[in-house]
């Protein structure tokens, strides 16, 4: 647990940033990806978000 002690939710949404820009995803969907991603490792998304992220993440299989 150490090396996460001082990282918050903005920390880990920013590393979720970094993830989804290397799906070289067309700019529209990216920031659509970005948010639900950011929202959902900072603990404050919705289930529908949740949902909409599951729903992308399947049709990358």
């Amino acid at each position: 647990m150490a090396p996460f002690c001082f990282y918050n939710g903005n920390t880990f949404a920013a590393i979720m940033a970094l993830v989804v820009k290397r799906l070289d995803l067309p700019a529209d969907q990216a920031f659509i990806v970005r948010s639900l991603a950011g929202h959902i490792v900072s603990g404050v998304a919705t289930d529908e978000e949740v949902k909409a992220f599951q729903a992308f993440s399947d049709s990358l299989a």
